[in-house]
């Protein structure tokens, strides 16, 4: 019993004299440490909020990319058609469609994307479509409820050449609303993908500069 005693002691007396030589009382080794998991939990924190601000802004980027390409493919298929129709071409079904493909594929982009400018040029694409609605029909091109457009191929084949001139030749209302508005929406498109790129690079240079505080240096 006695030499347990001692032993134990021994061990406090040890113990004591390493807190004297590295000069921290017990008070001080526990203030060091929680300061120590402060500033990792802070850099945990700072590394998730970096990361999901990045993700989020390289989504919005694709987003942007994605229409400002549609937008574009839209204006070209459109001046092509109307090129075509204008020129008294019969084979315009593919080139129609395509046209179509991409109204729609512009729509539904501007619907995921936010914004006054945006939401503004996916109700102009509803009202050209809808104003062009009965001519647009009489060549078998149809304006569902919610603002796209389907196409039957057969019919859009056997229409009147004065019906699709009527709707798709350059000096049609429709032609020249939809290149327009396209114009338009691939523009802003290119300055939101611009604007979302900066976002990610800057926290991405913002994590880093933080990072460089707590290097293994202090």
């Amino acid at each position: 019993m006695r030499i347990r005693t001692g032993m134990r002691r021994t061990t406090t007396q040890m113990l004591n004299n390493s807190r004297r030589r590295t000069g921290l009382s017990a008070s001080r080794r526990s203030s060091l440490l929680s300061s120590v998991r402060n500033q990792d939990s802070r850099l945990t924190n700072s590394r998730l909020m970096n990361t999901a601000s990045i993700q989020s802004a390289r989504l919005t980027r694709s987003t942007y990319q994605k229409l400002e390409n549609s937008a574009t493919s839209l204006m070209e298929q459109t001046k092509l058609l109307a090129e075509k129709v204008d020129a008294g071409g019969k084979d315009i079904t593919k080139t129609a469609a395509e046209a179509v493909r991409h109204f729609n594929d512009t729509l539904d982009g501007l619907k995921k994307t936010s914004g006054i400018l945006n939401n503004y040029y996916h109700q102009t694409m509803r009202e050209i479509a809808t104003t062009n609605k009965s001519a647009l029909a009489e060549i078998g091109i149809t304006v569902r409820t919610d603002g796209t457009l389907s196409v039957n191929k057969e019919k859009l084949a056997e229409a009147d050449q004065e019906k699709i001139k009527k709707v798709f030749g350059g000096e049609s209302d429709f032609a020249k609303r939809m290149d327009a508005v396209a114009s338009r929406v691939a523009d802003n498109a290119a300055a939101g993908a611009a604007s979302a790129a900066s976002q990610y690079n800057s926290s991405g240079y913002l994590a880093n500069s933080y990072l460089s505080r707590y290097n293994f240096r202090g």
